[in-house]
């Protein structure tokens, strides 16, 4: 308990630092923001909401592309970048809040699963500045198509009886450290990681406390060491970047707070629909 306490600590350090640079752009350069495509108004109320439910496990990458691609605040060679800048500072926080009452975890599958995201995503950031937006679009929407199959697996694969175990050890182990290295890669492209490893982690036999505890407390690890090499590219939306900084953090913390519990089922039927939505807002472009 004392070391998850310590590495929540840590993504709210690294998330503070973050949050500081972002706005320090912001206001220093207020000519570029002011600049920026989107209504600052607008852009807030979709992040409170996109952050609110992002606490319950609902991806916000996949929220976050439905409001960029529909809002029209970035190319789609540079989506990527704002999905990742956004997610930096909420992300930590709710990792702070879950680490803190997260009492399912074992240690040893933590730092595993931490150690190979991070990984991944520090080398998914520097690869994904080399691609062209056409093909991470392409990617997107081949990786995402596949995660909806991957949910109706998980569905049907959960109408039995829940998993017990609350660590992974051996050759379970090691196959979550090699699916975490790649989904930490490829969501640096901006394909949400949390449908996949939500998944591999039920499929190898996590409980569904311990799988939700680790998703939210340390899958936010990928955007706080991706954002090393994204943020100062300096690609992104900064009026989306402060509005997930700001009122993203605001929902994050009122999320968190009441606890909320949806059906394993409908959070599932929820999850696909907005993944289908970001797939079809895709193609069209």
């Amino acid at each position: 308990m004392a070391l998850q306490y310590i590495i929540g600590t840590l993504f709210l350090a690294a998330g503070i630092v973050y949050a500081v640079y972002i706005l320090k752009d912001a206001i220093t350069d207020k000519a570029a923001f002011n600049a920026q495509p989107g209504n600052l108004k607008v852009i807030m109320i979709a992040e409170t909401i996109v952050y609110f439910f992002c606490t319950i496990g609902i991806s916000d990458f996949v929220m976050n592309t439905i409001t960029i691609r529909r809002l029209k605040l970035a190319e789609p060679e540079t989506l990527p970048d704002c999905l990742i800048t956004a997610g930096i500072v909420p992300g930590a926080f709710i990792s702070f809040l879950y680490m803190r009452n997260a009492g399912a975890m074992d240690n040893l599958t933590l730092l595993v699963f931490m150690i190979c995201m991070a990984v991944g995503s520090f080398l998914g950031s520097r690869a994904v500045g080399q691609m062209k937006g056409e093909t991470i679009r392409r990617a997107m929407v081949a990786l995402l198509s596949l995660s909806v199959l991957v949910l109706i697996a998980r569905m049907i694969m959960t109408q039995g009886a829940a998993n017990t175990e609350v660590a992974l050890r051996g050759a379970k182990l090691v196959i979550l450290a090699l699916t975490t290295l790649v989904f930490g890669f490829t969501n640096m492209l901006g394909i949400p990681a949390k449908p996949f490893l939500t998944t591999a982690l039920l499929l190898l036999g996590l409980s569904p406390i311990a799988t939700l505890a680790l998703i939210l407390g340390a899958v936010p690890i990928s955007v706080v060491t991706g954002g090393i090499n994204v943020v100062r590219r300096k690609r992104y939306n900064k009026k989306h970047a402060v509005s997930a900084v700001t009122a993203g953090c605001a929902a994050a913390f009122v999320g968190c707070m009441l606890a909320i519990s949806l059906n394993a089922a409908a959070l599932n039927v929820i999850l696909i629909a907005v993944i289908i939505v970001a797939i079809i807002s895709l193609i069209k472009n």
